[in-house]
């Protein structure tokens, strides 16, 4: 897979200037998302987990994982169908029906009484509040879950991956520690050490100069980056230039990941006919990655 670098910018430009004319940030999860494949609303929720991809909300990072599963007792349709999950910070549990693709939650919705970050535990409340409003669900030939809630009037959605889907890599934020071998360059105005975050499905971050955003899918250990990536347009020097016109080459031609036992995450990507690595270590979450 090989970047298209005129393509990327002429992306970002486009980008750059949507989010100008609306003068405001755009949510990172796009609440109405048309689904690219056809839906089932036959199939039961009943005995399925899921973890949170995209609402219309950006996940905070640090929280632990927003999932769902969903208990029910051999009939269907039944208030004794329990609800459970972990909403980022808490856990919850509660009541729902559902068949021929409606959901119903009920909203007497339980949850411990940890405390967490002001953050942590305002993207807490926005998701408990969704959840009673949620109408309805479809699966995808893909395998994504859809719940559809109506909230003022205006109809939006959350996805959710499968559990079998999700893995360490989601909901994470790391620093770059070497490129090929070699340790990134640092830029004396400003933290220029390429981050990444891997948000739901979204991967974002920043190459040393400029902003970068794209999507990624994982299956096992294989990580595909999508080659559309978009990035911002600011000019730096051109050692930082042609870094990170290296590092975006180097995911968009992602074939593995791993994450080792000593913590580090460890990128294979192929550079011609050559295997070559990323190495990464996690941020904590005093440190900002960009986003």
């Amino acid at each position: 897979m090989r970047l298209n670098f005129s393509r990327t910018l002429f992306f970002a430009a486009i980008m750059g200037g949507f989010a100008l004319a609306m003068g405001k940030a755009q949510p990172f999860f796009p609440s109405n998302s048309v689904q690219a494949m056809e839906t089932s609303k036959s199939q039961s929720l009943q005995g399925t987990t899921w973890y949170i991809s995209g609402w219309p909300s950006a996940p905070v990072p640090g929280s632990a994982p927003i999932t769902l599963q969903f208990k029910g007792a051999p009939h269907s349709g039944s208030l004794r169908d329990r609800l459970t999950g972990t909403a980022g910070c808490n856990t919850f549990n509660g009541a729902y029906t559902s068949g021929d693709g409606n959901l119903t939650i009920n909203q007497a919705l339980a949850t411990t009484r940890k405390a967490c970050t002001a953050e942590v535990m305002a993207q807490e409340q926005r998701f408990l509040q969704l959840l009673p409003q949620v109408t309805s669900y479809s699966i995808g030939n893909d395998g994504q879950l859809t719940l559809t809630y109506l909230k003022d009037g205006e109809q939006g959605s959350i996805s959710f991956i499968p559990a079998n889907q999700y893995s360490a890599l989601h909901n994470s934020q790391w620093e770059l520690v070497t490129m090929a071998g070699v340790e990134p360059i640092a830029n004396e105005n400003s933290r220029a050490i390429p981050q990444l975050q891997f948000l739901g499905d979204r991967l974002t971050g920043t190459g040393g100069c400029n902003r970068l955003m794209g999507q990624f899918t994982i299956d096992g250990d294989n990580l595909t980056v999508d080659e559309r990536m978009a990035s911002t347009m600011m000019a730096c020097s051109e050692p930082l230039m042609a870094q990170e016109q290296q590092f975006i080459q180097a995911l968009v031609n992602a074939q593995k990941y791993e994450i080792l036992t000593s913590g580090e995450l460890v990128i294979d990507y192929l550079m011609g006919e050559k295997t070559e690595q990323l190495v990464f270590l996690p941020l904590t979450e005093e440190d900002s990655a960009p986003r």
